[in-house]
């Protein structure tokens, strides 16, 4: 009667502990593709800025007068704050409804606080490897 009991509550440690090792992966593979899509939005946002100014310095060596260049300049902020806001209400809706809660942002700045902090992250773990 012993080894049944034994046998049983072998397997419940097991089950439990595969739930939890199973919850953990879960719960690291979210994350993971959390950075890397904040990462790719980031990056688009960089080759965007780097357009914009490249427009702006060509703008300024050409013959338009400042008052263009000036409503081109806001036009283009404008444009800026929309994608933006769009970028992380699309991000939001993408994610199905259950891991909603694991994405934490709801605008524009939550998502640099989050890149913000993965790099500061990453550059302390590198430090302590080399130890710097």
């Amino acid at each position: 009667m012993q080894e049944i009991f034994w046998f049983f509550l072998g397997g419940f440690v097991y089950l439990l502990l595969n739930k939890l090792t199973t919850t953990f992966n879960k719960i690291k593979y979210i994350n993971d593709v959390k950075i890397y899509a904040f990462q790719l939005i980031g990056l688009a946002y960089e080759q965007l800025v780097f357009a914009t100014t490249t427009k702006y310095i060509a703008l300024e060596e050409s013959t338009l007068d400042e008052e263009k260049i000036k409503l081109y300049k806001n036009l283009d902020e404008q444009a800026f704050d929309g994608w933006k806001k769009e970028t992380a209400k699309g991000l939001k809706e993408s994610v199905p409804p259950i891991y909603r809660g694991a994405l934490e942002v709801e605008n524009w700045d939550d998502i640099m606080k989050a890149l913000d902090v993965h790099y500061k992250n990453t550059l302390r773990r590198q430090r302590k490897r080399t130890g710097a």
